[in-house]
């Protein structure tokens, strides 16, 4: 019986110290607007707030960018940026 009571606790308690793994994801689209310390994008999907703790988002503003990233709730916390040539 207490062989089966340990397994049991094993199992029950392995999934406890799991991590969610972050999802990186890639967007394409231009830069419009700063609101406080995020910026919006405009993508083919519709408006996503952006922002970086890696680099400026200021000199991408009216560019088309692609960038990839994860989010955090509603907002995108971008790692890299490439500029799309016109």
């Amino acid at each position: 019986m207490k062989k089966v009571l340990v397994i049991m606790l094993a199992v029950i308690l392995g999934g406890c110290g799991t991590v969610k793994k972050e999802v990186s994801v890639e967007k394409t689209g231009e830069i419009r607007a700063k609101s406080g310390e995020e910026y919006i994008m405009s993508t083919d999907e519709g408006l996503v707030n952006v922002t970086s703790n890696k680099e400026s988002l200021d000199q991408y503003q009216g560019k088309t960018i692609k960038v990839q990233g994860q989010y955090s709730g509603s907002t995108l916390y971008i790692d890299e940026i490439k500029l799309i040539e016109e």
